[in-house]
């Protein structure tokens, strides 16, 4: 009785069952896992890109202050280029130091420069002890 053919194929059949099932579980089970690490490397990747986002964000910050910092520089140098301009035609015993230091500078002697700066010898030996050194 216990060996007849409707119980071998009925016990075949849960055998297989069994089997099937196992398999689905395994299966399942491993599909889990892979979603568990894609899961987490999304996480990871979440973190990083919005650590991405901030350092941009801050970039954009800086740059923008580097931005205001240079035009103001700019602005400064084109008051002081105004200013400079202002003071050279105001002056114009400053150009005759000018055109002196540039004659020390290229080796003139005392008496060339008192004779082409107009300026007496107390002022020339000064202004040769001040750039020779």
């Amino acid at each position: 009785m216990w060996l007849q053919p409707a119980f071998i194929l009925a016990l075949l059949a849960l055998m297989l069952a069994m089997i099937a099932l196992l398999v689905s579980w395994t299966m399942w089970r491993q599909s889990q896992r892979k979603l568990e690490a894609m899961s987490r490397l999304m996480r990871e990747l979440t973190r990083t890109r919005d650590s991405y986002r901030k350092q941009i964000e801050e970039l954009q910050a800086v740059n923008i202050g580097l931005g205001n910092k240079v035009s103001e520089l700019h602005r400064q140098l084109g008051q002081l280029s105004e200013q400079q301009q202002e003071l050279a035609l105001k002056d114009p015993q400053g150009k005759l130091y000018s055109r002196a230091t540039r004659m020390v500078q290229l080796g003139a002697d005392i008496d060339e420069i008192m004779a082409e700066c107009e300026m007496p010898r107390a002022e020339a030996e000064l202004l040769l002890s001040l750039h020779r050194k």
